[in-house]
């Protein structure tokens, strides 16, 4: 069934009617002169009446991927028709508006909106995904007296999103591009989202895993592109821009890979522009990092536990969106580092023990004493087995990678009443069949807040789905879910969801004292022994095989 509304800028749109909601489907925010090209912000749909019944097509990325995102999740959601993924129609958007009693769109209503920036590694995703449509917790925001607007977006990934090199930016191509496109997005919502019946000065940027590390690099503009920010299972700590002889390395590879190594500059990015789409994911190399490099931009500098955590200015990253962002929420799950076994760390079996230990000790070569109080605190010695080795490196993987963030971010943000911080922690576990079930892993958090597989959930775990999303929309809504964490007032207080399975919904923790939130001193201890910076580098180095 579909729905009618006439924007005072963009003209008839005609969109899908919903169970409360109207969704208006696959609108483009920005268009292409090719695929590499920077986005062009579109402001006109011409006079006919816009069909916004149905996705538009997503960036270029692995077709199939969501199925092994459901593997994560380790349950899947039924499927809805999405067209082929496009070089250069891919930079689309969705949103869904509720209607009011009488079924209608109130195009004055000043709603607040959020906006969800979804994950994959930069590399994978989109917004048609089905755990991640907003029409159900658009829903329960009106039954619960307090309606928003749902917006998902797609950016560009992978080769067109995030490859870069001397010759392409001398030819005039940005760095960076997905994030280029966000910006673009978030421009173009607050925009046109009043035509809608949303308020463009009350909008949340919220995103999961990478999407979580864009939304806090929103705050480094020094344009205000969302009132409140969400990021969960992932910040700008989760991995370090690359840098620029890295990022060449990566361009090296890739046409090598595309056979064009032997062109000359100009052929080379001509070649780049035409070469068959699916060439795009399906020939690049692995090991050829398509990661955020430093472009002065959308990225301006290299983040590190030290500017993160401190409230100082620090020229080396700055982040103006601690002044203009009116609140930032911050999460992360008790085992979000599982996603790295499906990401490379399972081919390091057999032997993992001995390899991390290796690594380990090369990194802490100078801090001996360190190394040995990692491997004693997460119990992995080289006689240990490879499943329960494998699991103690994504517990320290977990702690170092996102629950140390989560505290640095509440102890840097200025914590006042203009700019408030809250805190959480999601314990609740995997409640389907596989491999990590019970344990509180990645992606698991906006399963269930967007509520979309609350059929499969049974009662305990649907009254922590609840409450999550409920807190959620009071966020939206500008309200204080929770009290917020208080500078230098006896610890970051937090609240807590899950596990249902020991009968706890959620439970806030005032002092934020670890033992009670479900979580582990050791990283803490290893952070003040050396340093969180180096502590995170015996990870990442080895994921790197360093």
């Amino acid at each position: 069934m579909s729905a009618t509304l006439k924007h005072v800028q963009l003209g008839e749109l005609k969109g899908k009617s919903m169970d409360g909601s109207v969704q208006f489907l696959g609108l483009k925010y920005a268009s292409l002169k090719n695929r590499l090209a920077t986005a062009e912000f579109v402001d006109s749909y011409g006079s006919e009446t816009t069909d916004a019944t149905r996705y538009g097509p997503p960036p270029v990325s692995p077709v199939g991927a969501i199925h092994r995102e459901f593997g994560f999740i380790q349950h899947s959601l039924p499927l809805p028709e999405v067209p082929t993924h496009s070089d250069l129609e891919g930079l689309n958007l969705n949103i869904t508006v509720p209607v009011n009693k009488d079924g209608v769109i109130d195009p004055n209503a000043g709603l607040p909106v959020y906006v969800f920036i979804h994950g994959g590694g930069l590399s994978v995703g989109s917004s048609w995904y089905s755990h991640y449509d907003p029409a159900a917790i658009v829903k329960m925001s009106v039954e619960k007296g307090k309606p928003m607007i749902g917006v998902t977006i797609n950016y560009r990934l992978g080769v067109t999103g995030f490859c870069t090199s001397k010759e392409l930016r001398e030819a005039g191509y940005n760095a960076n591009n997905g994030f280029h496109d966000q910006h673009t997005a978030m421009r173009w919502i607050k925009k046109f989202i009043g035509g809608f019946g949303g308020d463009p000065d009350e909008i949340t940027a919220c995103g999961e895993s990478a999407g979580g590390l864009a939304v806090t690099l929103f705050l480094c503009s020094k344009e205000p592109l969302m009132m409140r920010c969400l990021a969960t299972g992932g910040t700008v700590l989760l991995f370090k821009p690359i840098s620029e002889s890295v990022a060449e390395s990566a361009y090296q590879k890739i046409i090598e890979a595309f056979g064009l190594a032997d062109m000359s500059p100009e052929d080379r990015i001509d070649a780049l522009l035409n070469m068959p789409m699916d060439d795009l994911w399906q020939k690049v190399p692995t090991g050829a990092q398509l990661l955020p490099s430093v472009d002065g931009d959308t990225v301006p500098g290299t983040p590190n536990f030290q500017t993160v955590s401190s409230q100082e200015y620090s020229p080396s990253f700055i982040v103006p969106g601690r002044k203009w962002c009116k609140a930032l929420m911050v999460g992360e799950s008790k085992l979000d580092a599982n996603i790295f076994a499906y990401l490379g760390l399972d081919a390091r079996n057999p032997g993992i023990a001995q390899k991390f230990i290796d690594s380990a000790n090369t990194t802490l070569s100078s801090h001996p004493e360190v190394a040995a109080q990692l491997l004693s605190s997460y119990d992995i010695k080289s006689d240990t087995n490879d499943d329960d080795a494998l699991l103690s490196v994504l517990r320290f993987a977990s702690e170092i990678s996102f629950y140390a963030p989560a505290r640095a971010f509440a102890q840097g943000w200025p914590n006042t009443p203009d700019s408030k911080l809250f805190l959480y922690h999601f314990n609740e576990g995997i409640p389907w069949d596989g491999r990590f079930k019970g344990e509180a892993g990645h992606i698991l958090d906006v399963a269930y807040l967007f509520q979309n597989f609350n059929e499969h959930l049974d009662d305990a775990q649907l009254k922590v789905a609840k409450e999550y999303a409920e807190d959620f929309i009071k966020f939206v809504n500008g309200e204080d879910p929770w009290p917020a964490v208080k500078s230098g007032e006896g610890g970051l207080g937090a609240k807590v969801y899950g596990p249902s399975a020991d009968g706890v919904t959620s439970r806030w923790v005032a002092d934020g004292d670890p033992n009670k939130i479900g979580r582990d001193e050791r990283v803490l201890k290893l952070g003040e022994m050396v340093g969180f910076d180096v502590v995170l580098e015996v990870f990442q180095n080895f994921v790197q095989r360093r």
